[in-house]
């Protein structure tokens, strides 16, 4: 395979430095996500052996994971719409109707 066809990707995933930085980004704060709302609920269960100072950080640390997820959607998305406005038209095929 040739350095040229190396770089290309397939039509449906588009792909770029940039987009691929902001969705792995985007992936690892989605786990983080998770992780904190799962020990939040379970703080709720039980909530006489819950730690206040605890589930406050817990809480800010969420906050936080949301700010960290809208700061890589709108980027990803904008880079995806580039991406797909490069790629051709299926019409372009070279056939006519």
């Amino acid at each position: 395979m040739s350095a040229i066809e190396d770089k290309k990707h397939a039509p449906l995933s588009p792909s770029s430095n940039m987009l691929d930085m902001h969705l792995q980004e985007l992936e690892e704060e989605c786990a983080r996500f998770v992780a904190l709302m799962s020990a939040l609920r379970s703080m709720a269960v039980i909530p006489a052996w819950t730690d206040e100072e605890v589930r406050e950080s817990t809480a800010g640390n969420l906050y936080a994971s949301l700010s960290h997820l809208s700061h890589h959607v709108q980027p990803a998305l904008d880079e995806w719409n580039r991406l797909e406005d490069e790629m051709p038209d299926d019409d372009d095929d070279g056939e006519s109707e």
